[in-house]
């Protein structure tokens, strides 16, 4: 009986013998691999401009109909262009380093220059890309040795006219490091101007538009721009230091995610943005100088789960610095933020006077904005969990939000009704270790089930038609509100002394 070979070892023989057979690296020049799927990039070194090697080798396995793109170990020094970006990654082009050993960089002796900048692009401003991978290399953007514009991590950002109706889909960004970039990775359209289906109105329009009930708009839901929103962005398995703004950036996004990066020393955490939905931010250490987890201007169906976020500890005292913030752009919208669950996070402010954990921040320039359908449960609030809109209270709504079995070791704050509409808030079976009294200040709440450890409540004058029940606290509660329903509410007794 005739022997037959596995089916491994023929195929295993039959690529070899196709395959071009490689030579010693050239230094600069793209080498050929036993697969015709990838193109070996040997590292020129810190005396050389990679930028031509690095495009070379892109647009070559972008012709060939994609595959790797696989670069050595060392130095890939990059220069600015005359446009805004240097390299452009192209559709089913993968861009894999060495890890750590594989950096790829601006050259630091760069010009500054006040416009936005991208070395390394996803896509142009007019032509996306789809599936693309950045793996296991380091990119440094030198953007404070630079200065002038900001310097871009890894980004897909179409911003021409004729592009808004387009997206760049199944976008990767995983096991790299990123340094001193503006951001380090992700997607957006221009945010200067009232959005509207195929063409923008600039922003002196859009603020003549606003004045006319007729033509106000919600801003980013017209049905074209919906159906063509960035698709199955991931950004995860990073090392994120000391990027200028936000360190992940996902706008009008339709299915993201963000997880298991650790974040250092960046000015804001993680953010979606512009309607953005089906995004989840899991599993990230944020350590932040402004702000941290970002839930912006029209996003919606967001999960934001198992999170450790704090600022750094270098920060100032009297900053205020909230860990998750509810906020919209300054653009004159009336816009919406709805169907966020947070849950299993720490965020944790002990290094400010504030303490702030929760923030919502409705902009002046805003016209309003709906905060509703917010889950916040079984999280640690290591700090002041604001229930309200401190800056355009008049401009912020917040309903049907359900603050629920948290940990709260500060403050949970709200605003009167006159100065802030809320409904349907619900306070339920949270953990509330603040000594002393805790201030209801708004109207037509739920307080159920909370354990005051070491406290009680507080209903303020002016705070009308609360229920205030099943709750537990350290001494009686105080009422001085109107239409206030109390019940099965029990006063701990104190521990008898041993």
């Amino acid at each position: 009986m005739k022997q037959i070979l596995p089916l491994t070892i023929l195929l295993l023989l039959f690529n070899t013998a196709l395959a071009p057979a490689a030579g010693p690296a050239e230094p600069g020049k793209p080498q050929a691999s036993a697969s015709g799927f990838e193109l070996r990039v040997p590292a020129p070194g810190p005396d050389a401009i990679a930028d031509s090697i690095l495009q070379e080798a892109i647009d070559k396995v972008a012709a060939a109909g994609g595959g790797v793109v696989l670069l050595g170990a060392g130095d890939f020094k990059l220069s600015r262009h005359a446009d805004d970006e240097t390299v452009i990654l192209k559709s089913n082009v993968t861009l894999r380093g060495q890890g750590y050993a594989t950096h790829v960089y601006l050259d630091p002796k760069t010009p500054p220059h006040e416009l936005r900048y991208f070395p390394v692009r996803i896509g142009s401003a007019s032509v996306p890309a789809h599936n693309v991978v950045i793996e296991h290399l380091r990119y440094t953007g030198n953007d404070k040795a630079i200065g002038g514009g900001s310097i871009m991590g890894f980004n897909a950002r179409l911003d021409e006219k004729e592009s808004l109706l387009l997206s760049c889909d199944n976008i990767t960004v995983r096991h790299c490091w990123v340094y001193d970039a503006k951001q380090a990775a992700g997607c957006t359209k221009p945010a200067t101007s009232m959005y509207l289906a195929k063409h923008v109105i600039p922003a002196e329009e859009a603020r003549a538009a606003a004045a006319d009930p007729e033509k106000v708009r919600t801003g980013y839901f017209d049905a074209d721009r919906m159906a063509t929103q960035f698709k199955n962005w991931q950004v995860h398995h990073n090392y994120i230091e000391t990027c200028g703004n936000k360190a992940v950036e996902l706008a009008e996004c339709n299915g993201g995610l963000i997880a298991e990066n650790h974040i250092v020393n960046v000015v804001d955490g993680p953010q979606v943005i512009f309607g953005s939905r089906n995004v989840q931010i899991r599993d990230n250490v944020v350590h932040f100088t402004r702000t941290g987890i970002n839930i912006s201007e029209g996003s919606h169906h967001i999960r934001v789960s198992g999170n450790h976020v704090e600022p750094m500890p270098e920060v100032s005292k009297k900053a205020v610095l909230p860990c998750l913030i509810f906020r919209t752009e300054p653009l004159p919208l009336h816009s919406r933020i709805s169907d966020v669950v947070v849950t299993g996070n720490v965020f944790r402010n002990q290094h400010t006077n504030g303490k702030c954990t929760v923030r919502f921040v409705t902009r002046p320039e805003a016209l309003s904005c709906v905060y509703e359908s917010l889950l916040l449960t079984g999280n640690v609030f290591d700090g002041d969990v604001q229930l309200y809109d401190f800056r355009t209270s008049g401009g912020s709504t917040i309903q049907d939000i359900i603050l629920a079995d948290n940990v709260c070791e500060g403050a949970v704050l709200s605003a009167p009704e006159k100065a802030m509409a809320s409904s349907h808030v619900v306070l339920r079976g949270n953990l509330l270790r603040l000594p002393g009294a805790m201030t209801l200040n708004a109207s037509h709440w739920i307080w159920t089930g909370n354990t005051h450890v070491s406290g009680t409540l507080e209903v303020a004058a002016g705070a009308r038609a609360n229920l205030i029940r099943d709750n537990v606290t350290a001494s009686p509660i105080t009422d001085k509100g109107t239409d206030t329903v109390l019940a099965g509410n029990v006063v701990m007794k104190k521990p008898a002394a041993p």
